[in-house]
């Protein structure tokens, strides 16, 4: 048999017995294969069998795959030891093995035992019970809480002062959608629970005792301690500060004294706390004005000590802000909202107990009520196991369970009974990747016996005990040191809910990577508008990402590939990880697309948005009322029936007013007459047929199926119709069988955008573009984690009412009389502990991201207004960051700065801010951080034209007239038509415009012809004669008799004048003939000269305040040649300038030459790679 290597932390976690053992497993440290080594030591050692085991898994889907792993291993040494009659044996109890997610063990326990549950409102389930679908579980939510609101409102008409004054908190009298939202949602966040019941009565007893001082109250005590955490914070940053100040004197006079005053009075808020909330009010920390320091000698020190207090000066308000409040009206506003939120409680308490009992009735069960029935099978309210429970226990040699970290408290409470009160648990996970909250998941569950179990190798017998594994084999080193490196300078207990020391570290083990240069980039790109054009952040991201991947696979970027030799990297090898996808995707798939780069997006088309859902649907509501035009000629127009636009219009000629179905039944036409009589049909059909045979019966009568199978992505599209009618099933089982009733409930689901997305990608080809959600557990060659600028929602915490499972229930107070509302203590102590849990998970989200990369990972944060926000960071950073600094972070990016910023890397960084902190970090191995810009910069701005004034006599003044302001005045001088002349240029893009509005400038009186003459063409004329020349010229010709001989034929033919063939500068256009350009432009493979375009642009190119409006674009691009690279776009120019003016007077037509790339890439499709000035006088040529 071949050895199995195992690492000594991997062969401990399969070796240790004698107590519940929690094993760490950091990302990528091969947690399945120690689960399925323990499993096989217990069968070769102990001689136990697979069925002995309960091993839970987080999904269906890792529940197969280890089953398949364990089979395979049986495979392969009963293969080695034929003769092993035992080994054997288990090759067919491992098919019978309890090897399933919590979910599947829960139902297949009540079905086994569902008889010792108590009835619920005198009816019991019955073993054949089924399990609701979400959308099926809402329709009866929607049912009990329709019946809930109607006793709410018969009590209030019965004097019930709780339930008025919930009505007056949450709907203002008015409606009742907010309590109708919020019902069902403090439901559903107490089902992670053991008991609701308990809990919603023990909230209730809250909001009776209410103590009669904050600093006695869970709120009180919650806001002060955080008012006294982050004013230590800035006091420890002044005081910082203060001892930078002591190598700047004059800095140190004029700041010093000021911060040592602040520090010391933030530091009083320990003590004031200890007397109470008046007395926290009574500190009232401020700058005094500070003194002017003079000398640039001073001025990195001054903007580092003034940055630091700008940011101090807004936080002091918001630290301050609570106490504006006396304790005595805080108090009040609790004991005012008290009965509200009692009734709110009690409210939920009956809405339970009816959606219970209505499951109950229809003898089924939602996703929770299996876990939350199981748990009274097998444990009572104390703790204690029932008799099945002790039965349960006995009956698993061992539980365990993959993925612990995204239990919740009745998932535990189960473990726990199931696994002998928990001495024969045996837990695998990585609270570090814990990120399923918002699913109900506690990551402080795996957090309190990560802290309170004993190290294994000093647990004595039965004691539970603890374990890490931090090899990692996935990653390359580079990665894991810029991991450990980041996490080790942000995460900590007070900020992330755990430190992350030398244990939780990763540690490299994947020996396995052939040896090759490898960094870790981090990218910011600093995006910032032009008075000439806006830049979205996003798409400038999206293009920098796109280029950095095109620049990685024309390098061959190596990776290595199964055979364990390096190869050229592939699009399939990448993925961009962004922590929500779905606004960002339209952007990146486009960026993508022009570096002509494949991607898959996991783009799934909105389920009612295709083709064969709509028409399903129209022909459903022309069903229940044909006397609705659109959806009649939706169905009418559709695969389904066919007819021709030209056959609509006609019909509509039939009858021009009235609906279009007294059009239809006038039309004596085969196909008219054929569809009514088929309408007619499914019309007496639906008055007879419950809503989901209905839609089965259109299916087999229309040939839905053949139909729409038959186009493009026909597999996709049965699909969808498979989950219409699975949506009419649930419905008619809930109760509501009527066509007009399931019309009524899908379209509730179109305007709540709630519905079942089918993918419609085949199999991931290309970039794949991807959350970080769904990335969890997979593993990439390349990561390009983007998006780091997207700010942390708080939109939970914008709710009129908070639910937490520690603090209870917070709100708003309303105060009908004023007619205001706002928060109370208990809302705000809520939202601050909301926040930081939230924050937390939004670290560990980050963790995850970071250690998917196997090979190379690019970090890219895109920012826009860098500079200040850049200031603000550098002076937080440090390594470590602390704890506050860490959660007044805005955004992931800010957490990758604050360590970074810190480091040698980051000079790039640093001269931009124009600060430096005052020591640095070296830093990890192989990190690189690089600043690149996008837009900035001054562009002119021109005065818009003023119409002349008229003047009408003998007419009195309307003045109201005279008085109105358009609000739109840019887009009223905007002409409709521009020229790339107008951004800057020539006469000839303006002659070809014709009707377009001109910005204003100044006018110069037109000489008569004979003053022409006597003086000679203009500067302006000469130019343009240049320009005719050249659209003509033989670019062959190289001597100056070939020129001027191609200018007489040119004069000849009456395409110059002979005094524009007079004025021509000979020289000139020799010395172009013979220049590098000229060549260039001679060997490429194609040329345009004098190529007029026209298209429609966005009006910000024109003027910023007009963007969004529409603008047409027209000019000439004097010459446009193509290259292996792309296409090079020539401006000719005959501005009389040389020598160092020549780039001053090159800028100003950049926004000209920007015009003419932009326009040309649209039309040819085709990629500008290069724009040139070619200036005549001096014979030099300028790329911009």
């Amino acid at each position: 048999m071949a050895e199995i290597r195992l690492t000594e932390q991997q062969r401990a976690a399969v070796e240790n017995r004698g107590g519940s053992l929690l094993v760490s497993a950091a990302a990528g440290s091969g947690k399945t294969k120690v689960l399925v080594e323990r499993v096989f030591s217990y069968l070769m050692e102990e001689h136990c069998h697979v069925d002995d085991f309960l091993i839970i898994t987080y999904t269906r889907a890792a529940a197969a795959e280890l089953r398949g792993k364990l089979a395979a291993e049986l495979a392969s040494r009963v293969a080695q030891n034929p003769g092993d009659r035992h080994l054997r044996q288990q090759m067919f109890r491992v098919y019978q093995a309890d090897i399933k997610t919590v979910d599947g063990f829960c139902a297949q326990l009540l079905r086994q035992h569902v008889h010792l549950l108590p009835p619920v409102d005198g009816r019991c389930l019955t073993p054949d019970f089924r399990v609701l679908d979400e959308s099926e579980a809402a329709l009866l939510r929607e049912r009990a809480l329709e019946a809930s609101l109607e006793d709410f409102y018969r009590a209030i008409e019965s004097g019930d002062g709780e339930y008025a004054l919930l009505a007056d908190t949450l709907g203002a009298g008015r409606d009742d959608r907010a309590l109708a939202r919020l019902i069902p949602e403090l439901h559903g966040k107490l089902q992670s629970h053991p008991y609701p019941e308990k809990w919603l009565a023990q909230a209730a007893q809250g909001w009776t005792d209410i103590p009669e001082h904050l600093a006695d109250c869970v709120y009180g005590q919650t806001v002060m301690a955080d008012t006294v955490r982050r004013a230590e914070f800035w006091a420890e940053q002044l005081e910082r500060m203060v001892d930078l100040m002591e190598n700047c004197p004059p800095v140190l006079d004029a700041y010093g004294d000021r911060f040592v005053e602040v520090a010391d009075c933030l530091r009083s808020y320990r003590q004031a706390a200890r007397s109470g909330w008046d007395a926290m009010a009574a500190v009232q920390p401020a700058f005094r004005r500070v003194g002017i320091v003079k000398g640039e000698e001073n001025e990195t020190a001054k903007k580092t000590v003034r940055t630091v207090m700008e940011k101090c000066k807004t936080e002091l308000k918001k630290l301050t802000a609570p106490y504006d409040t006396t304790e005595a009206e805080q108090l009040d506003d609790l004991r005012a909202i008290a009965p509200a939120m009692r009734g709110l409680l009690r409210l939920t308490a009956f809405f339970a107990q009816r959606y219970q009992a209505e499951k109950v009735r229809r003898n089924a069960l939602d996703f929770s009520d299996q876990e939350h029935y199981a748990l009274t099978l097998l444990a009572n309210e104390d703790g204690s196991p029932t008799e099945l429970g002790e039965q349960v226990s006995h009956r698993y040699r061992e539980v365990m369970v993959d993925e612990y970290q995204d239990t919740n408290e009745v998932q535990n409470c189960i473990f726990r009974a199931a696994s002998d009160d928990g001495r024969r648990l045996f837990a695998v996970g990585d609270v570090k990747q814990s990120i399923y909250r918002f699913r109900l998941a506690e990551p402080g569950i795996f957090l309190e016996k990560y802290r309170t179990f004993a190290d294994a190798d000093g647990a004595a017998e039965g004691q539970p005990r603890r374990m890490v594994l931090s090899r990692n084999f996935r990653s390359r080193r580079e990665v894991l040191d810029v991991t450990n490196f980041v996490f080790g300078a942000i995460l900590s207990e007070e900020m992330g809910e755990m430190d992350y020391t030398d244990q939780e570290k990763l540690y490299f083990g994947a020996e396995y990577y052939a040896p090759a240069e490898r960094d870790v980039e981090f990218h910011l790109v600093s995006v910032e508008d032009a008075e000439e054009e806006r830049f979205d952040r996003a798409q400038a991201e999206a293009r920098f990402v796109a280029r950095r991947i095109r620049a990685l696979l024309n390098e061959g970027f190596p990776v290595q590939g199964e055979d364990g030799r390096l190869r050229p990297v592939t699009p399939e090898d990448i993925v961009i990880l962004m922590r929500s996808p779905s606004s960002r995707l339209p952007a990146f798939c486009t960026a993508l697309e022009r570096e002509n780069i494949p991607c898959d997006g996991g783009e799934s088309e909105d389920f009612f948005a295709a083709m064969e859902v709509a028409v399903l649907l129209s022909l459903l509501e022309v069903v229940d009322n044909p006397r609705q035009d659109v959806p009649l000629i939706a169905v009418l127009r559709s695969p389904l029936v066919g007819m021709t636009p030209d056959r609509l219009a006609q019909i509509r000629a039939l009858q021009p007013d009235g609906d279009y179905y007294e059009a239809l039944c006038r039309d004596d036409a085969p196909d008219s007459a054929a569809f009514l009589s088929l309408l007619e049909e499914l019309r007496t059909a639906s008055r007879e047929m419950a809503a989901d045979q209905l839609l089965w019966y259109i299916y087999d009568r229309c040939h839905a199926a053949a139909v729409f199978g038959a186009m493009e992505d026909g597999e996709v599209r049965l699909a969808r119709l498979r989950a219409l009618y699975d949506y009419a099933r649930r419905m008619v089982q809930s109760g509501k069988t009527g066509l007009f009733d399931f019309i009524v409930y899908l379209r509730s689901l179109l305007e709540k955008g709630d519905a079942p997305e089918i993918s419609t990608a085949a199999s991931a080809s290309g970039v794949r573009i991807m959350s970080v959600h769904r990335s969890k557990g997979l593993e990439f060659p390349v990561v390009v984690l983007a998006d780091l600028n997207r700010m942390f929602s708080r939109q939970d915490m914008n709710q009129p009412v908070l639910v937490h499972p520690q603090l209870g229930a917070g709100a708003e107070r309303v105060d009908t009389a004023r007619h205001i509302r706002y928060d109370t203590i208990s809302k705000s102590a809520l939202a601050l502990t909301m926040e930081r849990e939230s924050k937390a998970e939004e670290m560990r989200i980050l963790y995850v991201a970071l250690t998917r990369a196997k090979e190379k990972l690019i970090l890219v944060d895109a920012m826009k207004h860098g500079e200040k926000h850049l200031r603000e960071l550098t002076a937080l950073s440090g390594v470590p960051v602390q704890p506050e600094a860490v959660s007044s972070a805005k955004c992931p990016g800010d957490w990758l700065l604050l360590p970074l910023l810190h480091t040698t890397a980051a000079g790039a960084l640093h001269q931009f801010a124009g600060l430096w902190p005052q020591e640095l970090d070296k830093g990890p191995e192989g990190l690189t951080i690089h600043l690149h810009h996008v837009g900035g910069g001054e562009a002119q701005r021109e005065t818009a034209l003023v119409p002349e004034t008229v003047r009408v006599e003998d007419v009195l003044p309307d003045e109201a007239a005279l008085s109105f302001r358009y609000r739109h005045p840019a887009a009223a001088v905007t002409p409709s038509k521009v020229t790339a002349t107008q951004l800057k240029g020539r006469e000839l893009d303006q002659e070809i415009a014709e009707g377009t509005v001109p910005r204003w400038r100044e006018l110069t009186p037109e000489k008569p012809r004979f003053m022409q003459e006597a003086q000679g063409l203009s500067a302006a004329e000469r130019g343009t004669a240049m320009h005719l020349v050249m659209q003509y010229l033989d670019l062959g010709a190289v001597s100056g008799d070939d020129v001027r001989a191609q200018v007489a034929a040119l004069a000849q033919r009456r395409l110059l004048t002979a005094e524009q063939a007079a004025s021509l500068d000979i020289p000139a256009l020799v010395r172009f003939l013979s220049s590098p350009l000229a060549e260039r432009i001679r060997r490429s493979r194609q040329v345009w000269r004098e190529y007029r375009f026209a298209l429609l642009v966005d009006g910000g190119i024109y003027d910023p305040s007009t963007v969004g409006e529409e603008l047409l674009l027209q000019g000439v691009a004097d010459c446009v040649f193509e290259t292996e690279r792309g296409l090079v776009v020539v401006d000719f120019k005959t501005d009389r300038v040389t020598g160092p003016e020549l780039p001053q007077r090159a800028e100003t037509y950049r926004p000209q030459l920007a015009a003419y790339a932009a326009a040309l890439e649209k039309i040819l499709e085709k990629t500008v790679t290069e724009r040139i000035l070619y200036f005549f006088a001096a014979g030099a040529e300028i790329s911009l």
